[in-house]
């Protein structure tokens, strides 16, 4: 076992880290599925076109995919990431003798590790002539670590071709996070989830509501602004919680701190695995989509032409389209985990009194905001939305069945507010940041732009329904929070 004193303190920089990740029973032998998305692009959209003499081949959209996330046999680490893929970072400190095959190395690293006896360890050179091989960068087995002198004794000798020289960055076993969060989640969550994060997996069809897919890089429940990605510390609390009402259930009695930190991280690779996927295909389908490219033959262009035209794209465009990708992705997820991005009250949760509860469900009730328009006037999640027939986003096509349909295309019903349980989180923070922020993925809308203050009375009230009497009359029970100071969120 690699101990690190300061874990996050590294920083993996990696281009393209293996890791050799292994679940439990069956799921040994799982694969990631690409979208329907990536499925119904042209062939050679999809597979792209092999080397020709001197031409380098050119990706299509699975290699793509494949080229920077790998299979859960063999995941990898792309750096642009914002992903604790685990690792410790270090450089080689003395050049060795490249006259004669490596057998040693003296390393230093950025933190402290301490070696258990027995433990194999591997490290992968990141800069330098051993990271550009034909096959990927380098990983070569350690056969003893001597913390006190910074000397590697490889277990295979390196040739003078591949030598390091003094400065090459080095990842000392990388990869071991997400490797752990792989096993994890094979276990405890891919068989409702997916291995791809799909929400495909073999119960998911037994279960309402249907389990998360990631794969829109989209989560309904977060802390953070309508415009933010969910971050690591909304997870966190998935993972202890759960999710009342549905079949997500708490984890703590199963996993310990460094395991749902190991679940987080890979949760959020596969979420940005499937998200990378959908910006590949925006790039990709109008021109060359299966439809896209009936469409064009009707219109007079021959296959060839078509066929030239991706060729041309792929070899002149592609390059910038994943570099505005991947920069906007790694961007979103990094913002996630920032201090701005968390919803905060300007001010403290007003006193839950009669009178504010009066207030908030008038404003329930308003134009402006219409809460009942979806929740009902009682409050049951049967308003008047509840039986129109939306229109698919996507096709322009009305939905077979009535009601609001997330970006997933479920029917949502709209929360009974009068069973008091709240899929995410029954604090009064939580229910202001649902009303501020919406809930993302479904038709709850952000709020943002009513004044605090009201938004307070509106979480008074609303943890107040499922006492109420009759809608708008005086509650069985003081439901006030006279027992809690009012400044607490």
């Amino acid at each position: 076992m690699l101990v690190q004193m300061n874990r996050h303190i590294a920083t993996l920089i990696v281009a393209a880290l293996i890791v050799s990740a292994a679940g439990c029973g069956e799921s040994l032998n799982s694969s990631f599925v690409y979208s329907e998305q990536t499925e119904s692009l042209m062939r050679e959209a999809q597979k792209g076109f092999p080397a020709e003499g001197e031409v380098k081949a050119l990706l299509g959209a699975r290699q793509l995919i494949d080229e920077r996330f790998g299979d859960p046999q063999s995941l990898k680490a792309w750096s642009k990431l914002p992903v604790d893929f685990g690792g410790v970072t270090g450089r080689v400190v003395e050049t060795p003798d490249s006259s004669i095959a490596i057998k040693e190395l003296i390393l230093e690293f950025d933190t402290d590790v301490v070696v258990e006896e027995g433990t194999p360890l591997s490290i992968q050179f990141v800069t330098g002539s051993a990271a550009k091989g034909a096959g990927g960068p380098t990983v070569v087995e350690i056969e003893s670590w001597s913390a006190e002198k910074g000397k590697a004794s490889l277990s295979a000798a390196m040739s003078p071709e591949a030598a390091p020289v003094a400065g090459d960055v080095v990842v000392l076993d990388g990869g071991g996070v997400l490797q752990h969060g792989r096993g994890l989640y094979m276990r405890h969550c891919s068989h409702c989830h997916g291995t791809s994060g799909d929400g495909n997996g073999p119960t998911a069809q037994y279960l309402v509501p249907r389990p998360r897919d990631y794969r829109q890089g989209v989560f309904k429940f977060t802390s953070t602004n309508d415009q933010a990605k969910i971050s690591r510390d909304d997870l966190h609390r998935v993972l202890k919680n759960g999710i009342p009402g549905t079949y997500m259930p708490s984890f703590v009695p199963m996993l310990n701190e460094d395991d749902k930190h190991a679940v987080v991280e890979y949760v959020r690779f596969l979420a940005m695995r499937g998200e990378f996927e959908k910006k590949i295909g925006v790039e990709l389908s109008p021109d060359f989509s299966k439809a896209a490219v009936t469409a064009r033959i009707e219109g007079g262009e021959s296959t060839d032409e078509i066929v030239e035209s991706l060729r041309e794209f792929l070899a002149e465009d592609m390059a910038d389209s994943l570099e505005f990708v991947s920069d906007d992705l790694a961007s979103a997820w990094t913002t996630a985990d920032t201090e701005d991005a968390v919803i905060i009250p300007d001010i403290s949760r007003v006193p839950d009194t009669p009178e504010s509860r009066r207030l908030g469900r008038e404003l329930y009730l308003s134009k402006g905001i219409n809460c009942a328009d979806c929740h009902g006037i009682a409050g049951k999640g049967d308003g008047p939305q509840t039986t129109i027939f939306e229109k698919n986003p996507v096709t322009q096509q009305l939905y077979d069945t009535p009601g609001l349909h997330d970006v997933w295309d479920n029917v949502n019903q709209p929360r009974n507010l009068t069973r008091g349980i709240y899929r995410g989180g029954r604090r009064p923070i939580d229910l202001f940041r649902r009303i501020h922020a919406g809930i993302k993925g479904s038709r709850m809308p952000s709020f943002k732009i009513v004044p605090h203050e009201q938004i307070w009375h509106i979480v008074n009230y609303v943890l107040s329904i499922p006492f109420e009497v009759e809608p708008g009359h005086a509650p069985v029970v003081n439901a006030s929070a006279e027992a809690t100071p009012q400044a607490s969120l």
